[in-house]
């Protein structure tokens, strides 16, 4: 056989088994193709969301707690017929409470929440049917962190038919008339914000915003926010501006008892001296 027909077959085998490698080279190749984006069709329909679910139910103005929350993971799919396209992040902060009734099972949104700084907060702690009234009161017997928002106290008043003490600087020069008594028992508190006085008696209003926080020192006075009856806001806004007004923390036992001069300065009866036609009684100024 001549060299000729030896190199032209010896080519021809050449050819055949690079043509049958590179097939399979190809069908390696589209494979491969083919499994990415099987794996990429895959990955895209396993995208997942997380969101949050009630325990039980939550009743409007309850504080909040992620202990009475689920965190559950959607497919996309049911994440996107609640109206969900990404997860929901839920970050409550102390105190948080609820602007609506939540129902057990309900998802939950970061705008069903109202944290103590935002506007809308005190709404949430008023009963329903009750008003919302800021007191200002002496902090005279006020102890710190002894009455917090949320405990039940006695209003008592310190009154007096010729002196106003209503002023935290006014002085009593008349016995006569003087009692102390509870207004209003059984009051709930919801918040507390204090200014300092000065010598000037600040005549405009504090830009701080109210807080549940109790803080009581020295020389002071402090607006208590509490909730009382609509038929009491009149009786209660003729106290604020006629006695002077005190808090304390109420006590299932009973309520504190009245007192008049009498009680503390014993056999008191004032000095009478008659003028002319007239019987008049004088008491010794007291700061």
């Amino acid at each position: 056989m001549s060299s000729r027909v030896i190199f032209f077959l010896s080519f021809i085998c050449i050819s055949i088994g690079l043509f049958a490698l590179f097939q399979n080279v190809n069908s390696r190749a589209e494979a491969q193709a083919k499994r990415q984006a099987q794996t990429q069709v895959v990955e895209k329909k396993e995208i997942k969301f997380a969101v949050w679910r009630s325990k039980e139910q939550i009743m409007r103005g309850r504080v909040v707690s992620e202990n009475q929350l689920d965190r559950i993971i959607l497919s996309e799919k049911e994440a996107n017929a609640i109206g969900v396209n990404r997860d929901v992040e839920l970050k409550l902060e102390q105190d948080s409470r609820a602007n609506n009734l939540i129902e057990k099972g309900e998802y939950v949104f970061p705008e069903m929440f109202t944290a103590p700084d935002k506007p809308g907060y005190l709404d949430l702690l008023a009963s329903e049917g009750m008003i919302l009234y800021p007191l200002p009161i002496s902090t005279i017997n006020l102890i710190n962190n002894y009455i917090r928002p949320g405990d039940m106290i006695d209003i008592i008043s310190v009154s007096s038919p010729l002196t106003n003490l209503a002023d935290t600087g006014a002085r009593i020069t008349q016995f006569q008339g003087v009692k102390a008594r509870t207004i209003k028992r059984g009051v709930r508190v919801l918040a507390f914000e204090q200014n300092p006085v000065d010598s000037k008696e600040q005549s405009k209003q504090s830009g701080n915003s109210l807080s549940p926080r109790v803080s009581a020192s020295g020389n002071s006075k402090t607006t208590v926010v509490i909730e009382i009856e609509p038929n009491f806001v009149s009786r209660l806004s003729l106290a604020q501006r006629t006695m002077h007004l005190e808090i304390y923390r109420s006590q299932s036992t009973g309520e504190i008892p009245p007192a008049n001069m009498s009680d503390v300065i014993e056999n008191y009866q004032g000095i009478r001296e008659l003028r002319g036609a007239e019987t008049q009684t004088t008491n010794v100024e007291v700061y």
